[in-house]
């Protein structure tokens, strides 16, 4: 009988430090849960309005492009932009024009992006060698600008309703917390099937983007640094260097800004076909 009640005795143990309520009181107090993650389309609009923080800004860009060999080629251009905050149904106009080296001095380029949904940014080309100012149609903007690993469609901005914004986590990225969104396009032709951005929950600066194939394999990513540039409004946030590797050729661009003013008070005569020809003063 002993013998009988001892194993109970045994039986009733094991199965109490077995069971959730053993392990709810032998482990530490949990902590509260977690609070649920912004949306994706909140995250990303906070940090596209970073960039329309200013009226207007004019900087150099000098893009450094190495190939897997390491070979290296260097384009030194200057870019000007103008925030339009979604007047005349435009949200921001840029205007670009090749420095060096010589054989690309005073090419230039010109983007329109539209505030309206379902209007798509219109680009135009000048090549002073032919004298010729070519508008570059939709399905051709996915080439690459001037030889980069980013495309004439990737430096306009893409409207917050042209993809399906979903956060999928968050992650501490170069020792900055970061939300997770992955953004996939609803047109069909696009020549990305997604991409997932790291979005840093201070300052919504964004910090990597892994871009992927129509196969969904994994294509290029792009690291961003930012700098910091106070204004009446608070700091405004602006590119200082990016980094864009092809994980699949091993080319690489960088993209390095310098000379930046802000609030230059640029017109809307800086932004017209015509500006190509003539360039901007600076």
């Amino acid at each position: 009988m002993k013998k009988i009640l001892r194993w109970l005795w045994i039986i009733f143990m094991l199965n109490l430090i077995g069971s959730p309520l053993a392990l709810a009181q032998n482990s530490p107090p949990s902590s509260s849960a977690a609070a649920p993650l912004p949306s994706g389309e909140e995250i990303i609009k906070n940090s596209k309005a970073l960039l329309y923080k200013i009226d207007d800004q004019k900087n150099k860009v000098t893009l450094k492009l190495v190939d897997r060999a390491g070979t290296q080629k260097e384009i030194v251009a200057w870019r000007f932009w103008k925030n339009y905050k979604n007047q005349n149904g435009f949200s921001g106009k840029t205007v670009i024009f090749t420095e060096a080296p010589a054989d690309m001095r005073g090419q230039g380029i010109l983007i329109w992006d539209y505030a309206t949904e379902g209007k798509s940014e219109e680009l135009w080309i000048y090549l002073p060698t032919l004298r010729n100012i070519r508008r570059v149609l939709p399905q051709q903007q996915d080439e690459a600008f001037m030889g980069s690993d980013l495309t004439f469609a990737d430096m306009g901005q893409r409207r917050l309703d042209e993809d399906v914004h979903q956060t999928i986590g968050r992650q501490t990225y170069r020792g900055v917390p970061c939300f997770v969104v992955e953004s996939i396009p609803k047109e069909k032709e696009n020549i990305y099937s997604k991409k997932v951005s790291w979005i840093s929950e201070e300052d919504n600066t964004v910090q990597k983007i892994d871009y992927y194939d129509r196969k969904g394999q994994l294509l290029k990513r792009q690291t961003i640094d930012w700098q910091a540039i106070k204004e009446k409004e608070g700091n405004v946030y602006i590119w200082k260097k990016t980094d864009i590797v092809n994980v699949q050729t091993g080319h690489k661009t960088i993209f390095e800004v310098s000379d930046l003013k802000v609030n230059v008070g640029l017109s809307d005569e800086d932004f017209t076909e015509r500006t190509l020809t003539t360039g901007v003063k600076r």
